[in-house]
């Protein structure tokens, strides 16, 4: 897994990779299994596998000799999480209705960090299946969740943005510039938009969730194919959206 990033703890960077490696796992994995795909040698990954154990950060899978799972204590974090994020619940009957309207599948993300990661999720029947699951994290620049955070931002707050994720070099680059416009556009439109940028052929719409003091905190988004997303039916859709997006910052604290 080459794509991880290397920081000066190792160790860490083997736990990360190998959490990632077990949680998209449809099956438990031996240690050979996990070795290879985390590119590590094996007495690193046992090692890395044994203390992650101790910590329930991995488990052994019941009924199967020596492969590994994600540990419980995966599960309880994940949980205490989401069970501090008020926002989720009331989430579910607006999306539900948003759903019913457009018939399209509707995300919740919240901003973490310089991203932005996918908390909740409705599925609209009979449907393309997207690569959005719960715990995805974007760059916010990449995804119409971020692009509708970003856009509500200050200046100052948008440029030191650029300039953590390098889209600053010495000036403002051409992707950076054509990122401010589309920032500006999304501020002053009340909705964001992406197309091809995180999936190919996918694109989405999304409106900002905002608490009682306006501060941007949530973002509601709806998946297309990136044939069914044009100027007009973005305009179109972003209606309901929008409208959702209001209802859900009427319930937020």
């Amino acid at each position: 897994m080459s794509d991880h990033v290397k920081t000066a703890a190792p160790a860490i960077d083997g736990a990360i990779t190998i959490l990632d490696i077990l949680s998209q796992s449809p099956h438990p994995l031996q240690l050979s299994d996990i070795s290879d795909i985390a590119g590590l040698p094996q007495a690193t990954a046992h090692r890395i596998i044994n203390a992650m154990l101790q910590h329930n950060l991995a488990a052994l899978a019941p009924g199967r000799r020596k492969t590994y799972t994600v540990g419980s204590k995966i599960y309880q974090l994940a949980s205490s999480i989401l069970g501090r994020q008020a926002i989720v619940p009331s989430f579910h009957p607006i999306a539900e209705i948003l759903k019913n309207e457009i018939h399209r599948t509707i995300l919740l993300s919240l901003p973490i960090g310089n991203q932005v990661v996918i908390v909740a999720k409705l599925d609209a029947p009979a449907t393309r299946s997207f690569n959005a699951y719960i715990g995805r994290t974007m760059p916010m620049h990449l995804s119409a969740s971020g692009k509708a955070i970003l856009a509500a931002r200050s200046v100052p707050e948008q440029l030191a943005y650029f300039r953590g994720e390098s889209l600053i070099a010495g000036g403002l680059a051409d992707e950076s510039l054509a990122l401010v416009n589309d920032l500006k556009r999304s501020a002053r439109l009340g909705y964001a938009v992406s197309v091809n940028e995180i999936q190919q052929d996918v694109g989405c719409v999304a409106a900002l969730v905002v608490n009682n003091q306006g501060a941007p905190v949530a973002a509601i988004s709806a998946c297309f194919t990136g044939a069914m997303l044009t100027q007009q039916s973005a305009r179109t859709y972003s209606k309901n959206i929008v409208q959702a997006a209001r209802q859900l910052s009427s319930l937020i604290l």
